[in-house]
């Protein structure tokens, strides 16, 4: 798939997860706006039942007497005479209740003009019953009509919130997920493309890499076929060895190959036995002598661990030690210094491989032990591989519990630092 529709999908993809967000967002609070309103209707609905009982006291004839009475002995009636306190707290307590409001309130019945609060359970809540939306005028009751009964409930946003627990709590799983498996498909995605092109690269590298031995082998080999050959044994010698060199060449690609297949198919066998760290340095070594000598290389060692013998496979320790030489010397194309050094830490050994090469740049130090992964090298174009070396050596250290990583200046070379246990855990 292009990149371009890659980015149309995602994009498309991305804008409707948005949009579904949204929505869901939108009837949460709609939702939630319906709950308010009911919530609001049922308190007006319980002050108006309350109001009304003590319209209906008020006209009972005994309770005129009584009323009369108290006018005998007071020049004005106040207005807690007629909604009297105690039997208002009952009222509010019986009537919300009724209407399944358990929230927490505070009420006041209080006099708007002056801010004068007369009875209730109001204190240190004055200025938030006074601003309070519910407000119920008691004129119907006592006169002047500046008197009000005011409820506040500072608990409502909870209250509504716990009668929406559950839907609030599904929408947001759901959301949460849908979120989560966007981001997965979209990871997903992007790995897959990324996966494409690395094969594409690999596919391209491989065919010029056997493309190229293949080639010399043919044009050595036509040589060899001149009648003029026949009386030059030392031509002879010098196209067979290239014929064989490149054979050489080819092995050592197909072995790589056949590596990435058992570490693709976790069928890498180890044989775990007694190893001399040293010994397989030394070996790997000797396998670069004659590659150090044509090129002019400076090769130090540094080996100075007093117990260099651990529990390994030496097979695929010794390809893990050739492998980093090898892209020690590969990357170091202008006077090549290798260092390779040895030392004791707790429990295990630590081997260093250090080079003067080009280096590698710190976005790329944590790709390079990637499957197939081969670091951009610019104007670099001799270096030969499939990036499959690091991920190797990656993969064998892992399974001998221990543990690489680089570091890496560019223009000034790299040290990769391998840790090998005594015994693997």
């Amino acid at each position: 798939m292009k990149k371009k529709a890659i980015i149309l999908i995602i994009v498309l993809a991305a804008a409707s997860l948005v949009g579904i967000v949204l929505t869901q967002l939108y009837w949460v609070k709609k939702a939630y706006e319906l709950k308010e309103e009911q919530f609001d209707n049922s308190v007006r609905i319980a002050v108006k039942t309350i109001i009304n009982q003590f319209l209906e006291q008020k006209n009972d004839s005994v309770f005129k007497q009584n009323l009369a009475i108290l006018k005998c002995r007071k020049t004005k009636l106040d207005v807690t005479d007629i909604v009297i306190p105690e039997q208002l707290d009952s009222l509010m307590h019986d009537e919300l209740g009724s209407m399944a409001i358990d929230s927490k309130y505070y009420y006041a019945l209080y006099k708007r003009q002056s801010n004068k609060f007369v009875s209730g359970r109001y204190e240190g809540f004055e200025k938030q019953l006074a601003e309070s939306k519910f407000q119920f005028s008691v004129a119907g009751l006592y006169r002047p009509g500046d008197y009000y009964l005011a409820i506040y409930f500072p608990g409502k946003v909870h209250h509504l919130m716990h009668q929406m627990e559950l839907w609030l709590v599904l929408s947001i799983v759901f959301v949460i997920i849908l979120i989560a498996t966007f981001v997965s498909v979209i990871f997903t995605i992007v790995r897959q493309t990324k996966l494409s092109e690395l094969k594409n690269d690999f596919i391209n590298n491989l065919t010029h890499e056997f493309k190229t031995p293949i080639a010399t082998s043919s044009l050595a080999a036509e040589m060899l076929l001149r009648s003029e050959m026949e009386h030059n044994p030392g031509k002879i010698k010098k196209y067979a060895t290239v014929i064989l060199d490149e054979n050489h060449r080819l092995q050592k690609q197909l072995d790589q190959m056949l590596q990435l297949a058992a570490l693709k198919i976790g069928r890498l066998k180890y044989r775990l036995l007694k190893v001399d760290v040293h010994k397989l340095i030394n070996n790997v070594i000797a396998s670069f002598d004659l590659r150090i000598k044509e090129n002019k290389i400076s090769l130090e060692t540094h080996l100075i661990a007093k117990n260099h013998n651990i529990v390994g496979d030496k097979e695929h320790l010794q390809n893990v030690f050739f492998n980093l030489v090898d892209n020690a010397i590969k990357y170091s194309p202008v006077n090549p210094v290798i260092k390779i050094s040895t030392w004791n830490v707790d429990n295990g050994i630590m081997i260093r491989v250090e080079d003067n090469g080009i280096g590698i740049k710190k976005e790329y130090q944590k790709e390079i032990f990637k499957n197939l992964y081969r670091v951009p090298t610019g104007n670099i174009h001799e270096t030969r591989g499939f990036g499959l070396g690091l991920y190797y050596v990656k993969t064998v250290v892992d399974q001998h519990s221990g543990h690489i990583h680089v570091v890496s200046q560019v223009g000034t070379g790299s040290k990769f630092n391998l840790f090998l246990p005594f015994k693997i855990q």
